[in-house]
């Protein structure tokens, strides 16, 4: 039996694992508990594996049920996604969009771009999810979002399952509030870092780790971190109102000029990487993704964060691959 004649199945697996008991999924979908039971049991039966280990507080996945997890998910989104353009969902009249961002994506262009999406299809619900790569792209690949913008991975480090478009490089800058001392300075040094305190958003590790080969291959000191926040906007309170150094995408001081931080004048690069949008193969037909797409390309021209020339352009409809 091909897996989508296994949907309404699925249905009912992914609802006993996201209750986490049979009773609680039972009554979220409005059937009776034995109903769900031999559903569940049907599936279980069909694969010849045990899809959930039972225990006196509910429902733990085996690792073949984790298995599973993922293409379930994915298979609800692309069901999804067919309901809503039966209903007329390109014409604006109803759906959702599931959205990953980046830090600087979702606190710059990335609300613009949505507001203008809306416009277009003022129906349109939009979920929106912002945070580092280690977190939104696992969420990306299991199905729980449909689309994510941020700093690209290594290619190599991408399901095959998963399309890229590509907008412009992202620099890592070093950055301070406005009255800093360091800004004084026409050149600044790693060495010159040392008396200062860090504020740095928490969950970038993998910026972390370059800034501290930066500042290694200087021969200077790690940085004195002083303060780990979870929110961006934090971050940029406490290098306005203290001597704290910190660092952002440098597209971010040209989408943000009035945000009271600059980049010191350091010489040497903390990091550089491309950006762009990472997506389901299987939505490459759905249109309200590459409206998405498209408002992002606008907006990002129009504020000049783009510095490098993207290579590539919007996927097709139907048919080609993003460069």
């Amino acid at each position: 039996m091909p897996l989508l004649r296994n949907a309404p199945l699925l249905r009912d697996f992914l609802a006993v694992t996201r209750a986490g008991s049979v009773s609680a999924a039972a009554h979220a979908l409005s059937v009776s508990q034995p109903a769900l039971t031999k559903s569940i049991h049907k599936l279980e039966q069909h694969y010849g594996l045990a899809l959930f280990e039972r225990r006196a507080r509910g429902m733990v996945l085996t690792a073949f049920g984790e298995s599973l997890l993922g293409h379930a998910k994915l298979i609800e989104a692309q069901c999804r996604f067919a309901d809503d353009e039966m209903r007329g969902f390109a014409s604006g009249e109803g759906g959702r969009l599931r959205v990953g961002a980046g830090p600087f994506w979702g606190a710059t262009i990335l609300p613009v771009a949505i507001a203008r999406l809306q416009a277009q299809l003022p129906k349109l619900s939009i979920d929106l999810d912002v945070g580092v790569n280690t977190v939104i792209h696992p969420r990306l690949f299991a199905g729980d979002l449909d689309i994510v913008v941020c700093a690209l991975p290594d290619p190599a480090m991408l399901p095959p399952s998963i399309d890229v478009h590509r907008f412009f490089d992202l620099q890592m800058r070093v950055i301070a509030g406005e009255g800093h001392p360091l800004l004084k300075r026409r050149r600044v040094a790693a060495a010159d870092f040392a008396p200062f305190p860090w504020a740095l958003y928490q969950r970038d590790r993998e910026m972390v780790q370059k800034l501290l080969s930066a500042l290694r291959a200087e021969g200077a000191a790690p940085p004195r971190v002083m303060v780990e926040s979870t929110s961006v906007l934090a971050v940029l309170e406490l290098l306005r109102s203290g001597p704290y150094l910190s660092c952002i995408a440098d597209a971010f001081l040209r989408v943000r000029p009035d945000s009271g931080v600059r980049a010191v004048p350091f010489h040497r690069d903390i990091w550089r990487c491309p950006s762009g949008a990472l997506f389901h193969k299987a939505l490459r037909q759905y249109a309200p993704l590459h409206a998405l797409i498209d408002a992002i390309d606008a907006v990002s021209k129009e504020l000049g964060s783009a510095r490098s020339p993207r290579r590539g352009g919007r996927p097709a409809v139907a048919g080609a691959h993003a460069a």
